[in-house]
């Protein structure tokens, strides 16, 4: 079954949420984790591709578009457009919808601000996950 685990990120703009996405990513990727960020548009994914090369100095994310020929080459992926995922292990929802594939996912993490219409959208998934079995835990980041 799979775990959903909310991160709630109490009056953060989202540009403050996609640096979160890129520690996230990190944490999960040092613990040997697979990554897939399911983000909202096509500009949501450029941000956040340019977004895993310079959130921090000292840092490395391979990462790669999901649909590019250097994602089969690295543990994160980033798309907007796909009805399913190359990997399996972790997914960063920054959709304001639960994503048709998330069930192959062992974990999924939803990523909350405080804009009150992505609040909302974010109380609606929870109560879906919940609906659909899902193990759902929140978490406040004060960050």
């Amino acid at each position: 079954m799979t775990q959903v685990d909310f991160y709630i990120l109490k009056n953060a703009p989202p540009a403050k949420a996609e640096h979160f996405v890129c520690q996230l990513a990190e944490k999960a990727f040092k613990k040997g984790h697979k990554i897939h960020i399911h983000t909202a548009d096509n500009l949501q994914t450029e941000r956040m591709d340019t977004l895993m090369w310079t959130y921090k100095d000292l840092s490395f994310l391979p990462h790669a578009i999901a649909d590019s020929e250097e994602a089969t080459q690295t543990p994160i992926h980033i798309s907007h457009n796909s009805d399913r995922a190359s990997i399996k292990d972790v997914l960063i929802n920054l959709k304001s919808e639960i994503p048709v594939f998330y069930e192959q996912f062992e974990r999924v993490a939803e990523i909350v601000t405080g804009d009150p219409q992505q609040q909302q959208a974010a109380r609606q998934r929870y109560r879906q996950y919940q609906q659909r079995g899902c193990t759902v835990i929140s978490h406040e980041v004060s960050r």
